[in-house]
């Protein structure tokens, strides 16, 4: 027998009728948790159902040890190279990725639950309804709101009488220290604080990135060219965009954000640390702020390092608007999710405001290097 532990919101989640519910929630609310208690009642129900995250190995680090947890109980037998478990009342939970959404196609389902929804296409879900052929046929989502995508436009936005909404924030979570939070609310800019410990859906009209532009394809095993871009802070307590890109024929991965803030002798060994990890060909930096400052502080953490200096001569929507059309053209993905870039490239509204976003910087100055003429107007390579 399980013991339930809930908070109010995931009463109302787990106690909701309706066939398609969405859990969407503050991080630390307990979403994980909520999915993996409805997927035990649903297992009660139905025969097979399936349980996917966006990608394996938050399937393997996340979903898998929390459902172990939860479960032990009542598991069987768990298949790990499979990825199913054998419930003691006979039933079967598969668990699958949504790396490769046509993979999902061959399922037969009673019932489907769907992690992190908002860091997958709306393909994917569309999917999973149409895998959903043994009673009682229900399916729901746990998320972390991104912007106005397609959970905002099917739970929020324009909800039929079979969906339903629970919201939740961090606050709502009683076991999680105070300290905790406070940390979180101190790290955090307003926009990220409202995504991520309110669970509000945030995206500025005005911004060049939409959350559905953003693509999940995996990176190859081969790369042609792998470029850090580099935005350093102009003082102060801001931080220093470094974000890895690599390139395989026409297409550009975005394969880590190591943004921080620390000292100039800080920054230059996580980039020299991103440099070795992604095994790049290049840097590419931006001048303006430092001078022959950034230049000799990343010479100075490895003198070996390929570093290419840049001079800004347009603004930063300018700089912008040709990589978000990358995106817009499918020829950019995320392998993996990165919130706080993702957040900042899709809430950051150059018309209306006056915030710095060090990590899209990085991430135009790396997807410049390798998927744009460098000649264009805009950069002058110092």
């Amino acid at each position: 027998m399980i013991e339930i532990q809930a908070t109010a919101p995931q009463y109302r989640f787990l106690r909701s009728p309706a066939r398609y519910r969405a859990f969407i929630a503050g991080v630390g609310a307990g979403k994980t948790y909520s999915g993996v208690l409805a997927s035990l009642v649903a297992c009660q129900q139905s025969e097979r159902g399936a349980i996917i995250a966006p990608t394996y190995p938050m399937l393997k680090d996340v979903v898998l040890p929390t459902f172990r947890e939860i479960a032990s109980g009542g598991i069987d037998t768990l298949n790990k190279a499979d990825l199913y478990a054998d419930m003691t009342n006979g039933h079967r939970i598969l668990f699958r990725s949504a790396d490769k959404p046509e993979r999902l196609r061959g399922l037969n389902l009673g019932w489907a639950w769907l992690d992190e929804a908002a860091q997958v296409g709306e393909e994917t879900w569309d999917i999973l309804l149409g895998r959903l052929r043994l009673d009682p046929g229900r399916a729901w989502i746990t998320t972390t709101p991104k912007g106005h995508n397609w959970v905002h436009k099917r739970f929020v936005e324009s909800p039929s009488e079979e969906h339903e909404t629970v919201r939740a924030t961090t606050h709502d979570n009683p076991h999680l220290p105070d300290e905790y939070i406070e940390s979180l609310e101190e790290q955090y800019t307003e926009r990220f604080r409202q995504q991520e410990i309110e669970g509000r859906f945030v995206e500025a009209q005005g911004a060049l990135w939409s959350w559905d532009d953003i693509g999940r394809e995996s990176s190859p095993d081969t790369l042609d060219r792998v470029a850090i871009g580099v935005d350093p802070a102009g003082g102060g307590p801001d931080e220093v965009g470094i974000v890895a890109v690599g390139k395989a024929g026409e297409r550009a991965y975005v394969l880590g954000d190591h943004s921080m803030k620390g000292s100039p002798n800080a920054w230059a060994s996580a980039v020299r640390n991103a440099y070795q990890q992604h095994e790049a060909d290049r840097v590419v930096a931006e001048r303006n702020f430092g001078g022959d400052m950034v230049e000799s502080t990343l010479r100075t953490a490895d003198a070996n390092m390929p570093v290419e200096v840049i001079n800004a001569s347009r603004g930063k929507q300018q700089r912008a608007e040709p990589v978000a059309a990358l995106y817009e053209q499918g020829k950019v993905s995320h392998p993996e999710p990165m919130d706080e870039l993702e957040t900042q490239m899709t809430t950051w509204d150059p018309a209306d405001s006056d915030e710095s976003p060090d990590r899209v910087d990085a991430l135009v100055w790396a997807l410049t290097e390798l998927m744009l003429d460098a000649s264009q107007p805009g950069f002058v390579v110092a």
